[in-house]
C-alpha cells in the first residue's frame, strides 16, 4: 500500500502540534518534531528521514505560533512585518 506525502506531511504536522507544547524554544519543537516525523514516517511505509525533515520544519512552525500550549495572536504592522503580543503587552516580531 503506497501512501502520499502530502497525507503523510498532513499527519507529521498534526503529530507535532500535538506535541510541541511540550517543547520550550524553537530547536527543541524541531527536535520533537522531527523525532514524531522520522516515526510517522518509517510507520507509514515511507522514508524516514524525509519524515524528520517535514517534521522538524513543522515543528519549529507551529512552536513558533505557540505560547504555553496557546495559540498566538499574529498581527501585521502595515509594513510587511508581522508580530504577536506577550502577556505584558510587549510586541515580538515573527521570524
Amino acid at each position: 500500500m503506497k501512501t502520499s506525502l502530502i497525507r503523510n506531511a498532513a499527519l507529521i504536522a498534526a503529530c507535532a502540534a500535538m506535541t510541541v507544547g511540550c517543547a520550550t524554544s524553537d530547536v527543541k519543537n524541531a527536535g520533537v518534531g522531527a523525532v514524531g516525523g522520522a516515526v510517522v514516517g518509517a510507520v507509514a511505509g515511507g522514508s524516514a528521514v524525509t519524515g524528520a525533515v517535514v517534521g522538524a520544519v513543522a515543528g519549529a512552525v507551529i512552536g513558533r505560533l505557540m505560547v504555553d500550549g496557546k495559540e498566538r495572536e499574529v498581527y501585521s504592522d502595515g509594513n510587511g512585518g508581522r508580530y504577536w503580543v506577550d502577556g505584558d503587552g510587549r510586541r515580538h516580531a515573527v521570524r
